[in-house]
């Protein structure tokens, strides 16, 4: 009888040094439940922009695949409008617009939580540089959803640039859910081409917007 006492105290024992661990774990998992859509710009035929190294519709899909692993890591469910090199257009005349109406109606189909369009900037002066977000009036929860990253970014890095409402784009005017277009920087500057491409940089950046998206959800 006192071997089966002894045994049970054991177990008991052992189990209670697990139990931090697990609601540790559990406390982690902050975006538990929350669907978000992540959008990596460009693909297939249509390249975006380019920079030396960089070739936007690539980088766009690592830093989005990286998203993606982070959130789910943290409790998202999380769907990409495109997982490889492709686009999501169905035709070949107007190609890019069919493209850009299908990934907004990919993203209503799913009705997320929010939506992240992650894209890189380029212009014709290297001088311009920085991480900017865009935000459309379509959703009122836009502009807060750009604000909280923007503030949480600025608090880490110098190459912030200030949030922009922009309803011109074909795209974003058709998406009905909450979210925002990410443009990562400039890769026509040489400083932001040059931190885009190192991937200690890639992830940090990625961990960082995770941490503002909880934030963002931390006001309800």
């Amino acid at each position: 009888m006192n071997k089966y006492k002894l045994l049970i105290i054991l177990c008991f024992f052992l189990f209670t040094l697990c139990l931090p661990r697990v609601t540790a774990t559990i406390k982690d998992l902050n975006l538990l439940g929350k669907v978000i859509v992540l959008d990596a710009g460009h693909g297939g035929p249509d390249q975006g922009a380019s920079s030396g190294q960089i070739i936007e519709k690539d980088l766009n899909l690592i830093l989005v695949k990286k998203l993606e692993k982070e959130l789910t890591s943290r409790g998202a469910i999380v769907y990409l409008t495109r997982e490889n090199d492709d686009d999501l257009s169905t035709t070949i005349v107007n190609r890019k617009r069919n493209d850009l109406y299908n990934r907004a109606k990919y993203i209503n189909d799913i009705s997320p939580n929010m939506y992240i369009s992650l894209h890189l900037n380029s212009t014709t002066s290297p001088s311009w540089r920085g991480l900017q977000i865009f935000y459309t009036t379509q959703n009122k929860e836009n502009k807060k959803i750009a604000s909280t990253i923007t503030d949480y970014l600025n608090q880490h890095f110098s190459n912030i640039r200030e949030i922009k409402k922009d309803n011109t784009y074909y795209m974003y005017k058709f998406i009905k859910t909450p979210g925002v277009l990410i443009e990562a920087g400039f890769i026509s500057n040489p400083s932001d081409n040059y931190l885009l491409r190192q991937e200690d940089y890639q992830n940090k950046l990625i961990v960082l917007i995770t941490n503002a998206i909880e934030k963002y959800y931390q006001k309800d």
